[in-house]
């Protein structure tokens, strides 16, 4: 099993580009016979390749050896010389206990990985659990995305033991003498996965014997139809994604409104993992089809929450937006310079020696003296004024929002530009003002600003 591992692991680095040599894992460890033995086994290749291995171990306080699984593991991580976290989950009797213990673990995974810089999140998954989780979703009825099962690759997590039977983990835990301790919330029948496992799933194998493979193969199918989305997805990516920033996703409405409901669950999914690299909780497919028809029947400037993503109409642009309070905060005024960015649009200078008098309202031609003086971007104000370099007269900023129909997401994503004693230089894409006692012995440049197509 160990070569096993060692060849995941290897093609692992080759996506990453990285040898494995550098790499740094993160392994949720709960002590028991799969995670113990696969932690082992990474020792075993650590002391031939030198890779930086984490272990953490989740204590949920659900059951009476919940502090001998914590010591057990502390224990291994300071006899192996491992770097150890550990962290206490306290879940809410009301939710459902494995739904939600599952999302807390993955949150702190994936935060922890982010915060000690590890290329992957390693848990011990086997192929026993993956035709369990089949087995279920097929007793749910679940859509054909949720029949691929456990996912092998998602995001920076990896299940390299899951195509590797449970009794082959044990026998390596015998043949190494390898120590674990056995969880007795395994035993507890009120958990639904423990039903299956110890009664359900059985007793169907005993009346079908080939009900494992039909599970397989209806998993396997199921990733091909998937890896083609995806795949048009990323054909199509300058089709679909308009523009796109650390925060903010354009997406074309007309492309995705008529998607059916499981091409639409993959896209949102491609999306926020390809952008944000956040993982949205799992949704019912009633949700989606409560999605589905928002994208619709909505009218502009409509909401719809969609876990850590918040989803915005702007007439025939969707945009995603990953934290949407933060959006909400009023930003910093902040210096506009060389290719600077504001949400989701940039900002750019070139020379320019003759004055551009051009009606495009997302150019906008200064002198040197003017730009050089401080030029920076904020946030709208109420009661902002201009002094239009075309009426010569000053006009409220919220009444040229309406009169150009600007959205309340658009508003809060435009920007103005002001000069360093705070006064409207240019609205991008709106208004220019017009300004006193500009020189013309001084050379000009051309600042342009590209918002979101």
């Amino acid at each position: 099993m160990i070569q096993i591992l060692k060849n995941k692991l290897i093609n692992y680095c080759k996506d990453l580009t990285i040898p494995l040599q550098e790499l740094s894992i993160l392994l949720s460890f709960s002590g028991g016979v799969d995670s113990t033995v696969l932690a082992s086994l990474l020792l075993e290749l650590r002391k031939e390749y030198g890779f930086s291995l984490t272990l953490i171990h989740f204590n949920h306080n659900a059951h009476v050896k919940a502090e001998i699984c914590e010591k057990f593991c502390r224990s291994f991580t300071i006899n192996n010389n491992v770097k150890y976290y550990n962290r206490n989950l306290f879940i809410n009797q009301k939710d459902n206990f494995e739904s939600s213990s599952r999302h807390e673990r993955y949150t702190e995974l994936n935060t922890l990985a982010d915060k000690i810089s590890s290329h992957l999140i390693l848990t011990a998954h086997h192929l026993d659990d993956q035709i369990e989780t089949l087995y279920m979703k097929m007793l749910d009825n679940s859509d054909w995305i949720s029949k691929i099962g456990i996912r092998e690759k998602l995001g920076k997590i990896r299940r390299p033991l899951l195509r590797v039977r449970k009794k082959e983990i044990k026998q390596i835990a015998i043949d190494k003498k390898i120590s674990w301790i056995e969880d007795p919330s395994n035993n507890n029948l009120s958990f639904r996965r423990n039903q299956v496992r110890k009664s359900i799933l059985p007793m169907a194998i005993k009346l079908n014997k080939n009900l494992e493979s039909q599970l397989l193969g209806e998993s396997q199918d199921s990733q091909v139809y998937l890896y083609l989305y995806l795949s048009e997805f990323n054909e199509k990516c300058d089709d679909l994604i308009l523009q796109n920033s650390e925060q903010i996703i354009t997406v074309d409405i007309n492309a995705i409104k008529q998607m059916n409901i499981e091409k639409l669950k993959i896209f949102i999914y491609w999306c926020s993992a390809n952008y944000f690299n956040i993982d949205i909780p799992k949704k019912s497919r009633n949700f989606w089809i409560e999605l589905s028809n928002y994208l619709n029947n909505c009218q502009t400037g409509s909401i719809y929450i969609l876990g850590p993503i918040t989803l915005i109409l702007n007439r025939s642009k969707l945009l995603l937006i990953s934290d949407y309070v933060q959006l909400l905060k009023e930003p910093k005024k902040t210096k506009l310079t060389q290719n600077k960015k504001w949400y989701n649009s940039i900002f750019t200078i070139i020379n320019s020696d003759n004055p551009v008098l051009s009606i495009d309202k997302n150019q906008c031609s200064l002198t040197e003296d003017i730009i050089n003086d401080g030029l920076y971007i904020r946030r709208w104000k109420n009661g902002d004024k201009i002094l239009s370099s075309n009426s010569t007269q000053h006009i409220l900023l919220s009444n040229l929002f309406i009169n150009n129909k600007i959205s309340r997401i658009g508003k809060l994503l435009q920007p103005v530009v002001v000069n360093k004693l705070d006064n409207i230089v240019w609205v991008p894409g709106l208004a220019h003002a017009k300004l006193e006692n500009e020189s013309s012995s001084y050379k000009r440049k051309l600042l342009e600003w590209i918002p979101a197509l």
